[in-house]
């Protein structure tokens, strides 16, 4: 049963507006909202709860931040949003299932491309299966051939997806959402355009993304075009390429594997050699493997591994499609008033289609997203503070209240932790951004590894009023924003 609010462990919620918490776990997002309903308890909403793999004591990490949502909801989060399939988002739920088991929740919220009813969410994680299963081949076989620099800065991308099961798949991600999913009576699959009311009025949440435009939904960079992550299914491109070469030495698991290897071979099978056959063969051995199928004057004409080197590249382009799935929401505490931005980890693609949503309003017009962000009070900087997770014209620039305060999950120097052959590991947070969120926000940017920022950095004005709302503790950072 949930404890008592009277309870001194339980999370308060200010009379008006919001009370937001963000956990200090490392490179993952968990962030707790406690909003007043006016009667009796909290409404508590729990964004994520995810930290990277290979963060050191993770399960321990992620056990004490259970406990603690446990503990400070009372045993009852009443809406639990997890907002895309990645690792550091949702490995609470696979750490600390045993305490998430005693907590009840009342609804579930996902994207809508996690709809098992939908036909073209169903596709993407189709192939999304299919590539990691190819990807974590393409590891194997680059530590078998001694590559442990590209086998490593690959296996640190796949670790956004968790630890792979033995067929390649990405078991524990898949069992950590299946989880979230099966918590839910039923989970309800958010799309854009949709706006719910909380209880009590206490808010209304639009969402914004991700979109239902495939070509948006694929975007992820600026300087990308969207057939560079999904191809077309009836060409053979430099990703199909890949993945149909790795998955050829294993029977195919899905219809999107068997296409992927029925495009893999440019000759019709009359025109093949087995390559066994091959190392055999005078020919071959002269002019290709070399007489012991090791010499070094033959070496340079063998190419058998150079394509693996093309999986960090399409490795990185499942990531942020992934991220570009993300479901983004604002949340606006009064009709016309302050909103919280919550937007995952979405791209480029995601923002941008945003730009169309339109919510009818009795006497006022349509509200569009522009006017969302022009009145974003709290922005939940997306991946990390990334360098293609804020959009820069129709997303940052339009934050114009001079309240607003930045909340950047991120742990520098776990990203910047050398992963694979890159010294310098991931640029996270980005510092051109960074320095803009400073500039937007007056200072007022949390970190969950630095903390609050220095009385100096901040506004005379601010200093005194920004430190009353604000509590800061080793496990989380929490703040108030009235409405």
């Amino acid at each position: 049963m949930p404890d008592s609010p009277s309870d001194p462990k339980i999370m308060t919620a200010p009379d008006s507006g919001v009370k937001i918490r963000m956990y200090r776990q490392g490179l993952g997002d968990c962030f707790l909202l406690a909003f007043a309903t006016g009667v009796g308890r909290p409404f508590y909403m729990l964004i994520d709860c995810g930290v990277l793999m290979g963060t050191e004591g993770a399960a321990d990490k992620m056990r004490q931040v259970a406990e603690s949502l446990r503990a400070s909801t009372g045993g009852r989060i009443d809406v639990l949003v997890a907002t895309h399939q990645h690792w550091d988002h949702l490995s609470g739920f696979d750490q600390a299932r045993e305490v998430f088991d005693q907590i009840e929740i009342g609804e579930v919220w996902v994207a809508w491309t996690e709809d098992p009813n939908n036909d073209l969410a169903n596709r993407l994680r189709a192939r999304r299966r299919a590539h990691l299963r190819a990807l974590g081949g393409a590891a194997q076989a680059l530590r078998a051939a001694g590559d442990g620099g590209k086998a490593g800065a690959l296996e640190a991308v796949l670790g956004f997806f968790g630890e792979l099961g033995v067929d390649g798949r990405p078991s524990r991600i898949e069992a950590a959402l299946d989880y979230v999913l099966g918590r839910g009576k039923p989970p309800r699959y958010r799309a854009p355009g949709e706006v719910v009311g909380l209880p009590g009025g206490a808010a209304h949440v639009y969402v914004l993304g991700p979109p239902q435009d495939q070509a948006l939904l694929l975007r992820s960079d600026p300087s990308s075009r969207a057939s560079e992550v999904y191809e077309k299914r009836l060409g053979l491109s430099q990703e199909t390429a890949f993945f149909a070469a790795v998955l050829a030495e294993t029977p195919p698991q899905s219809p999107e594997e068997r296409e992927l290897r029925n495009l893999s071979f440019p000759f019709e099978e009359v025109y093949r050699i087995d390559p066994a056959k091959a190392a055999a063969d005078p020919f071959y051995q002269e002019h290709y493997y070399g007489k012991t199928g090791a010499d070094e004057e033959t070496a340079w004409r063998r190419i058998e591994d150079d394509w693996l080197g093309a999986g960090e590249t399409l490795a990185l382009q499942l990531d942020s499609d992934t991220n570009n799935t993300s479901l983004a929401l604002a949340i606006e505490l009064s009709p016309g008033g302050k909103v919280l931005l919550f937007p995952g980890d979405a791209q480029v693609g995601n923002w941008l289609s945003w730009q169309s949503l339109r919510w009818p309003r009795e006497g006022a017009g349509d509200l569009g997203a522009a006017d969302l962000l022009r009145r974003t009070a709290l922005y939940k900087v997306g991946h990390h503070a990334s360098h293609n997770a804020t959009l820069r014209e129709k997303g940052l620039e339009l934050m114009e209240r001079p309240d607003l305060v930045a909340m950047v999950p991120v742990d520098e120097a776990m990203a910047h932790r050398p992963k694979g052959g890159n010294p310098d590991g991931w640029d996270m947070p980005f510092p051109p951004l960074l320095a803009r969120l400073k500039e937007k926000a007056r200072g007022r940017v949390l970190r969950a590894d630095a903390g609050a920022p220095a009385p100096e950095d901040l506004d005379p004005a601010d200093r005194e009023a920004f430190a009353a709302g604000r509590i800061e503790t080793p496990l989380y950072l929490e703040i108030t924003i009235p409405a």
